[in-house]
């Protein structure tokens, strides 16, 4: 909080350690030799499923695209069913899911314990006790064929107290949380070859603050291909601190050396058109500093966010978890908090800054970045080629101070990579997202870094164990680009792919490099104006849902 001073602004770094010490990026090969599709089935299920491989389309030269399945239904449905004095469905304890299930039993209700016991992320460099990684849950031993027959049997549940406390669940496919499936699956490939006259880059609709579909954005772009980008701010339910604004990418997001979106410090990025040239994935953070016409510096808090409240922390400048530790590093399912703020706002976000609360303030400098106007509380327009530094706290204290009107304010950006190194370029793009899946050709997931954490800071078992739609970008040795889609929710059709599985399938493909970008309902690939994939929001939806997102990676003629 507070002031911040030039020693802690232009040496910030995080050490990511990785498998091995971090070799070169993939680099195109001196005679590029096209894609071919892996030998073997798909590293899926039980041994002896069949992959099937649809025919190659050529959207343009040097970009295929195909899909692969494999698999067949075997899964039902199952009545998951919540633990006593709201433990919720999981417990570390063994014997209070035994306990549980024992007075179930005395009822005429009989139960099975599932348990999940994740590995560890790679990059957390110790074995936790079983009892803090080990998770156990009760589920109805009956199965049922059918949704409908699994809601009514739960319905029925609902009615009956065990000590006191009425029953309750939840209906869930067994392949949603189930260790071992048939499947099926259904996995979508495009590959960019190193040689092609394209550009791969990120893009987002005609406003930042709001989300849009994965095709819109491809129509704003003027691009013939695009998958889903980084996780965003999302209008939902179950996103319990919603800021308002729905296209804010949650993480770096660079669109031609514009830095749109500050970096959740720390978390996985791809990297393209950058300082090292080849496509990279690596680990970002990101610093950037104002200094006033009297020398006075503040380190920016945030670009294009509504201050106060920084989803995922993984900030800078005083963040703090709800628990009250500093937020410095990437909490997935953690919003931290900061009082006094300073955050940036360009055209780009949208007309208007986001309203502020009584003493904030808006500071509107032009594009040599004087300033021209100041305004309080913060919240107006943001005219065409400006930038509005909007502060709260102690944050628009600071610009009460230091603004003079017709000053000019210095800016300065720092994106660097672990090793310190710049990574920024002419034409340089970043899309945040994670964990990373491959390293150095290896498995290699680092949950810990990118946030996927409980609060006591292990790896939760629905990181690993839980099927989802995926949205994964691997790099191979040969310099191609791969956009893979993971259809997922869909009974009978595709059920989705755990970490693990997904990290599983880049490596036999051939990526050298690869993360995750997106997950659920996110999960869009589109060609040619045309829906490739079928977004899921539920297990057993039946219609498409296009799911606005904030951002996506998309591919253009050159």
């Amino acid at each position: 909080m507070g002031f911040r001073h030039l020693s802690s602004i232009f040496a910030v770094t995080v050490a990511v350690a990785g498998p091995t010490l971090v070799a070169p990026r993939p680099a195109a090969a001196a005679v590029s030799v096209p894609f071919q599709d892996p030998a073997g089935s798909m590293p899926l299920g039980s041994g002896g499923l069949v992959t099937r491989i649809g025919a190659v389309q050529t959207p343009v030269p040097g970009v295929t695209y195909r899909k692969y399945t494999q698999g067949n239904a075997s899964s039902r449905w199952s009545v998951a069913l919540n633990l006593p004095q709201n433990l919720g469905m999981l417990t570390r304890n063994s014997q209070v899911a035994s306990n549980h299930q024992a007075a179930l039993r005395s009822l005429g209700i009989e139960t099975t314990v599932a348990t999940y016991d994740p590995p560890l992320p790679a990059d957390l460099g110790y074995r936790a006790p079983a009892d803090v990684t080990t998770f156990h849950g009760l589920h109805l031993a009956e199965t049922f064929p059918d949704r409908a027959s699994a809601e009514a049997e739960l319905a029925a549940l609902t009615r009956i107290a065990v000590n006191g406390e009425f029953i309750s669940g939840a209906v869930q496919h067994q392949a949603f949380r189930q260790e071992e499936s048939t499947g099926p699956w259904e996995v979508r490939v495009i590959v960019v070859e190193p040689d092609a006259a394209v550009t791969v880059g990120g893009a987002h609709g005609p406003d930042l603050s709001n989300a849009d579909t994965v095709r819109a954005i491809a129509r704003h772009a003027g691009a013939f291909a695009a998958i889903n980008g980084s996780e965003f701010d999302i209008k939902s339910v179950h996103n319990k601190d919603f800021n308002g604004f729905d296209g804010d990418p949650l993480g770096v997001y660079v669109q031609n050396n514009n830095l749109l979106s500050e970096a959740v410090n720390g978390r996985t990025a791809l990297l393209l058109d950058g300082a090292a040239g080849a496509p990279r994935i690596t680990e970002l953070t990101t610093t950037t500093t104002v200094t006033a016409a009297d020398g006075a510096q503040w380190q920016i808090d945030g670009i294009h966010r509504k201050p106060g409240k920084i989803l995922n922390c993984g900030g800078v400048g005083g963040d703090l978890r709800p628990d009250g530790t500093p937020g410095d590093g990437a909490w997935r399912f953690e919003a931290c908090t900061d009082p006094d703020e300073v955050v940036v706002f360009r055209p780009e976000w949208g007309s208007t800054t986001p309203a502020g609360p009584a003493g904030s303030v808006d500071v509107v400098v032009d594009g040599n970045w004087v300033a021209r106007q100041l305004r309080s509380p913060a919240g107006g327009p943001i005219p065409a080629g400006t930038r509005v530094l909007q502060g709260i706290g102690a944050g628009a204290d600071w610009l009460r101070a230091h603004t003079v009107i017709g000053g000019r304010f210095q800016p300065g950006t720092q994106i660097l990579d672990p090793q310190g190194q710049r990574v920024s370029g002419p034409n340089f793009t970043a899309i945040t997202g994670g964990p990373a899946l491959v390293r150095n050709g290896e498995v290699w997931i680092n949950g810990g870094a990118n946030g996927w954490r409980t609060s006591e800071g292990y790896q939760s078992p629905v990181y690993f164990t839980d099927r989802h739609p995926r949205t994964l970008v691997g790099l191979t040795a040969a310099g191609q680009i791969l956009l893979v889609v993971v259809d997922g929710r869909r009974p009978g059709v595709s059920i989705g792919a755990t970490i693990p599985e997904s990290a599983a399938v880049m490596r036999w493909l051939g990526a050298v490099d690869a993360m995750m970008l997106g997950v659920g309902g996110d999960s869009t690939l589109t060609i040619n104006d045309t829906l490739y994939n079928r977004p899921t929001d539920d297990w057993g939806d039946e219609a498409a849902i296009e799911r606005r997102v904030g951002n996506a990676i998309v591919l253009t003629r050159k």
